[in-house]
């Protein structure tokens, strides 16, 4: 035991060297960048009822009330705008004749879902999806700072002075790699001859890249270190080791919101995705999605287009009143 105290102490005095930032962390490490600009996923969704034994474990979440079948098509369109279709189909088949209802928005980014906490659960739930499917913390930092939540990006926090000290070393390199002789005549920024000017690189090169703005540090959960978000009324974990998002937690006045992502695995056999993520909203409602399927693909215009049209043609005179979770579009 005191073994694995030690063990867990040396970790963590080597790790506080190091303290990544919001954006960061809602990178999903694990996943290579794709370079296909669209992706779907293929969700059940279930409504579920917890257990009235313990709401302390999600495991308790046993009883299906019932289940809704969506697919969702997210088309880049920029590094901050994608075009984002939800498809809703009344059984597993996912066949034409099944589906209900469609939603399409042609240019959706962080601010297209309003950064109140009546949308809320919508716009973390995006934001969450948007991390992990294409490694992009921006998305879920901008709704957050739209909601009021103090976190910001990290060309806001960037150290600045270490960057044209990093940038004028790459052109001292760029420099004697044409031409050796210039490392005669050229002083290396990193390594000045003045001791006074020396001290002072060493000092900045020892600096985060980033400013801590105290929003992040590590934490145990369930045994393994992670790393704790903690802003305002937003919480979220990340696994330390897989930097993994584990759960997020908003609290607002209309109640608290409830995210936990669960058994990761490789959808299409590189990129990780959690298989179940539980949702218990502000109501105090619970679900479980499932992700059954993700897919990569390179779409044009014309075909978008022509699914669209195809989905508008198959819900002519069709109507839908079953009502949506209230996370979804």
């Amino acid at each position: 035991m005191k073994k694995i105290l030690l063990l867990s102490v040396l970790v963590s005095t080597q790790v506080m060297a190091y303290v990544p930032s919001v954006e960061s962390l809602f990178r999903h490490g694990p996943n290579p960048d794709i370079s296909a600009n669209g992706v779907s996923l293929t969700l059940s969704v279930k409504k579920m009822e917890a257990s009235s034994k313990s709401e302390e474990k999600e495991s308790l979440i046993n009883e299906t009330k019932s289940e809704d079948f969506y697919k969702l098509f997210f088309t880049k369109n920029s590094i901050d705008s994608m075009k984002l279709a939800q498809a809703r189909y009344e059984n597993n088949s996912f066949s034409e004749a099944s589906l209900l209802e469609k939603h399409y928005y042609s240019n959706f980014t962080a601010y297209t879902i309003k950064g109140n906490a009546e949308e809320s659960e919508r716009g973390i739930f995006f934001g969450l999806l948007r991390s992990i499917i294409f490694n992009d913390g921006a998305f879920i930092v901008n709704y957050l700072k739209s909601l009021g939540i103090p976190v910001k990006l990290n060309n806001e926090i960037i150290n600045r002075q270490k960057v044209e000290q990093l940038v004028s070393y790459k052109q001292y390199l760029a420099a004697i790699n044409k031409d050796r002789t210039n490392k005669k005549n050229m002083i290396n920024p990193l390594k000045p001859e003045d001791a006074g000017a020396k001290d002072r690189a060493d000092t900045l090169m020892k600096e985060p890249m980033y400013v801590d703005q105290k929003q992040v540090k590590l934490t145990n959960e369930n045994g393994q270190l992670s790393w704790l978000i903690s802003a305002g009324g937003f919480e979220a974990v990340v696994s330390m080791k897989e930097r993994e998002i584990q759960r997020v937690k908003f609290k607002s006045l209309l109640g608290e919101y409830d995210i936990i992502c669960k058994d990761y695995w490789l959808a299409n056999g590189t990129h990780s995705v959690p298989r179940f993520i539980l949702v218990k909203d502000f109501k105090g409602e619970t679900y479980q999605l499932e992700i059954i399927n993700m897919r990569h693909y390179l779409e044009k215009e014309a075909d978008l287009v022509g699914r669209l049209k195809k989905w508008d043609t198959l819900l002519k005179g069709k109507t839908s009143h079953d009502p949506r979770p209230a996370f979804l579009l």
